[in-house]
């Protein structure tokens, strides 16, 4: 490939398809000031994330960090401004890189595509350079929360005529308060929205007895015992706000207490003394405690009861605010019993009542698909459609938001304000009523943070519904967010979501960007039209998007079919149930096949193939393809870079970032690599696989150098070496092998982790690493790397994978599995033999020393067959002792052996001069025995 003098690279070549320039991209990427960012508030994208609920949230350090490189030239000086606009947004930096973008693309706007823009991170930080840019989502839910960051905020609304609501509105520029019109007018609106709720539902949520409403309420689903017949709740935790010493509070907690045929909830001071009527009962799972005759349910038989239409749900206390601060976020929130009245509220809400609109229901019938139940885990329990995610009086509350917006959209509309501006202010009232959904089925529990102790802060709120990533969570027992003010009400949602809709607007520039739903696999746009394709693809099997979102879009739908049938009304009155979102064309993994397309691994690259192909299409011929991607399992990995290679792409540089962290709200990746790639060469040369090999190697070594003197960390290295080992395997149209076969992409993933570690020259005791067998180089390698940590899973197969390991013998053998991830194994196996690797050897003598001393360990070195005075087994003793905490059990037996070495070495000798030649395994007691 040629590449264009760096100097004069902000020109533009005569004819456009010899223009094949470097980018920024190509040669640098900000890693180190990404991973800083990244752990600030402002640079981690949670400011972002609040305005409106997606999955897999882009950081926005890194998407400016992947925008401003694809689009720079390479120009050393420009390294400094990009710094300072990632790690803080600088606006000065930001409007001299935008000078400087259009300056490259001689004079005119780039055009920058990401056609799988989820809620528009990527398309945001283009749109801020004042550059064209577009995004496409399959998705309709992703769609709207792209529109809702990336082109309506960046739109002159000050012309628009005033909005017929009290409150903060105003005619052009700010608030009285100095907030940004939209913010001022949807407060308003959010205000109107508010008033009519509790005007409309008012007699379903009574005022305690101060004339305050109640902040939520603890429900819990009942069932009928099969033994005495009588119905009790299924609750699974009886604290309701945990002591805090502190501040001399005591807590709160739950007693369920029989009277008769009847049961009631009394709320006491002090932590729970009682035992819940839903626990886990070991390994036989969750079971189900009559409260009355204390007969045990079984999880089958429990599930049975919600098939059978025998659940029902039971307001069991009130959550209210201590004295009459209600509107302050830190007042104590304190637990009641209902009144009598209460309860009676609460089970007339009738969402019946409610009738159909724009040919829907008022409540979501969609029923859930089969073979739901890992995403929609309350579909395992009975509940088959979308509506029936909450109960009655949440689905009244919610079939009313979805009326008042639209009703209110109406009323602008004909105040004459603009329908443009009126879809731009009802879309964010629908995304707080989607915000507040994430708080409304049977999965929101009540959190109570803290400890029975006391010894923690105590304070309490709502947990959202989604527990992992994007599965939504169900719970018997449940929390319900009422209409005044507090955590989870469309009051405090108000202030949660446009606080930050503010600071998003604050200093905002640029040109808006195009969001438009459209499917990857076919985009709506001309040949060669574009000029880099920055985009984040779907993250494999990690998150199934449709299936997790589809509970907002069929509330989403209600809302604002009529205001946004872009979006919204496909299909509508043309078969006989509402259909949910494109499933058939979501390029994922899907766990589950629960008919039409199967989304297996082929599925997921042969259509991850076909999207980069269409990328291909619409990109210039000097454009760029940048791809940020980040998964823990080595065969997302290879999917991906199969899918770029047979779209005709070479992946040109790859830069690591810790991007995804607890500041971002989804921890389940460490390292997301940003990898540039342009369009393959024309009439690439043929080689052998032997010359490949090298060339990998030499690359990968080499930039080893260069990621060292950068700071860069060891694990990084071995991400980033994917894309040096790449651009190698990208130079040629085949590989061939001896035996004349095509050599697989795995063999340089593999061949570029190794290169980096060799690299390193790792030795011990000054014996080189490589000499090792290969479970100790991986045993050795992983405590040089993660110490006692555990590892996600994905990556342990990845260090596997450097030593062409068979994963189940490592799992087997070297590590310990937990629903996290991986540990090293430092316990004594079982028992060792000639087969054993010496890292298993070095582990069996800690565990010997405890157990019989000099002898013990003598017996185990000779059952292993290893020569007494193996300085590979001494070099892996003593390399273990100061990779450990000193006062850890092994590193302790460790020191000991050493201390000991001569004489274990002796009776390692004369044991072995004295054994059986035929013996080749023997368990530590048959040595013991045996050697006494």
């Amino acid at each position: 490939m040629n590449t264009a003098d760096p100097g004069a690279s902000a020109a533009p070549a005569d004819d456009p398809a010899d223009d094949v320039r470097t980018r920024l991209i190509d040669t640098w990427f900000p890693c180190t000031a990404v991973d800083e960012a990244c752990a600030t508030p402002a640079g981690s994208g949670r400011n972002e994330k609040a305005i409106f609920p997606w999955f897999a949230s882009r950081p926005i350090a890194q998407a400016r960090a992947a925008v401003l490189t694809t689009l720079l030239p390479v120009d050393d000086r420009m390294r400094v401004h990009v710094e300072s606009a990632v790690r803080n947004g600088n606006k000065v930096a930001l409007d001299l890189l935008s000078k400087v973008v259009k300056e490259n693309y001689g004079g005119r706007e780039p055009v920058v595509l990401d056609l799988f823009s989820g809620r528009g991170i990527l398309p945001l930080e283009a749109a801020r350079l004042g550059v064209t840019s577009v995004g496409t989502d399959l998705s309709p839910v992703a769609t709207l929360a792209g529109r809702l960051l990336a082109d309506w905020p960046l739109r002159d609304w000050r012309n628009e005529p005033s909005i017929p609501f009290e409150g903060k509105s105003v005619e052009g520029g700010l608030s009285v308060e100095g907030e940004p019109r939209l913010v001022a007018d949807s407060r308003a609106l959010h205000a109107e929205i508010r008033q009519r709720i509790r005007a409309k539902l008012g007699e379903y949520y009574p005022r305690d007895h101060r004339g305050q409403l109640p902040w939520g309420y603890l429900w819990s689903v009942t069932m009928p015992c099969d033994h005495c017949r009588r119905r009790f709740p299924l609750v699974g935790n009886l604290s309701l706000r945990h002591p805090y010493s502190k501040t001399a509070d005591v807590g709160q907690s739950m007693e369920l207490l029989v009277e008769g045929d009847e049961w009631r909830v009394e709320v006491v001071d002090g932590p729970a003394t009682g035992q819940p009527t839903y626990t886990s009962a070991g390994k036989k799972g969750k079971s189900a405690r009559c409260l009355f005759c204390g007969h045990i349910h079984s999880l089958d038989t429990v599930k049975a009861k919600g098939f059978a239409g025998q659940y029902q749900d039971e307001p069991l206390v009130a959550a209210d605010f201590e004295g009459l601060g209600v509107a302050r976020t830190d007042t104590k929130k304190v637990f009641r019993v209902l009144r009598n009245d209460e309860i009676k509220a609460a089970l007339k809400a009738d969402p019946k009542i409610l009738s159909s609109a724009n040919g829907l229901s008022a409540i979501p019938d969609e029923e859930i698909p089969a073979g739901n139940t890992h995403t929609v885990q309350a579909s395992g329990y009975g509940y088959s459609a979308y509506g029936q995610l909450m109960n009655d009086r949440q689905a009244l509350l919610f079939g009313t938001l979805a009326r008042e917006i639209h009703s209110c959209f109406e009323q602008m509309t004909q105040s004459g304000v603009s329908k443009e501006y009126a879809t731009v202010l009802s879309s964010l009232a629908a995304g707080t009523m989607v915000r507040a959904l994430r708080y409304a089925t049977r999965g929101a529990i009540l959190r109570a943070h803290g400890k029975p102790d006391g010894s923690k802060q105590n304070r309490v709120q709502i947990d959202h519904i989604f527990r992992n990533e994007s599965k939504l969570a169900f719970e018997f027992d449940y929390f319900e967010a009422g209409i005044g003010n507090g955590p989870g009400t469309w009051a405090g949602l108000t202030d949660t979501g446009l606080a930050p809709l503010a600071a998003h607007l604050r200093g905002l520039s640029g040109k808006p960007a195009r969001i438009r739903r459209a499917n990857a696999m076919a985009l709506p746009y001309r040949d060669s039209s574009v000029d880099a394709v920055v985009c984040d693809p779907p993250y494999y099997d990690m998150i199934e998007y449709a299936d997790a979102s589809d509970f907002f879009y069929v509330w989403l739908r209600r809302a604002l079919l009529a205001i946004q049938p872009d979006l919204f009304s496909e299909d509508v009155g043309t078969v006989v149930a509402p259909r949910l979102q494109n499933k058939d064309d979501e390029i994922i993994v899907r766990r589950v096949y629960n008919g039409g397309v199967k989304h297996d691994r082929d599925f997921y690259e042969s259509s991850l193939a076909r999207a980069f192909g269409e990328a291909r299409r619409v990109l210039r011929p000097d454009g760029h393809l940048v791809v940020v991607f980040g998964h823990s399992d080595p065969e997302a990995w290879k999917r991906l870079l199969a899918a770029l290679h047979a779209a005709g792409f070479v992946v040109t540089s790859s830069w690591p970032s810790r991007s995804e962290s607890t500041n971002t709200g989804v921890a389940s990746i460490k390292v997301t690599v940003t990898s540039g790639c342009r369009v393959a060469p024309q009439n690439r040369p043929v080689a052998t696989a032997a010359q490949v090999d090298r060339e990998v190697t030499e690359a990968v070594k080499s930039a080893v150098r260069e990621w060292e003197r950068d700071g860069l960390a060891f694990t990084d290295q071995l991400m980033a070496s994917i894309g040096r080992g790449m651009e190698v395997y990208g130079r040629y149209s085949k590989i061939l092998k001896p035996d004349g076969t095509e050599a697989e992409l795995d063999r340089y993933l593999t061949l570029s982790r190794v290169a980096v570690r060799d690299a390193m020259a790792l030795k011990l005791d000054e014996i080189p690493l490589e000499t090792f067998d290969k479970r100790t180089r991986f045993a050795v390698f992983w405590q040089r790397l993660n110490g006692l940590a555990v590892v996600p899973k994905g990556e342990a197969r990845f260090l596997a994978q450097a030593d062409s390991l068979n994963f189940d013998e490592v799992r087997a053998r070297l590590l310990t599995e937990s629903n996290r991830g991986f540990k090293l194994r430092l316990d004594p196996p079982e028992s060792v033999s000639v087969d054993s690797s010496t890292f298993e050897v070095a582990r069996a003598m800690a565990g010997a020393w405890d157990e019989g001393g000099t002898e013990a360990v003598a017996g185990v070195i000779a059952a292993a067959e290893f020569a007494p005075n193996d300085p590979h087994l001494w070099a892996v003793v003593g390399d273990l002792v100061p990779q450990l905490p000193a006062n850890d059990r092994v590193a302790k037996a460790l020191t000991a052996i050493q201390r000991n070495a001569q004489a274990i070495s002796s009776l390692a000798q004369r044991v072995t001069e004295t054994s059986m030649p035929a013996v080749t395994q023997l368990t530590f007691a048959h040595l013991l025995e045996e050697n006494s």
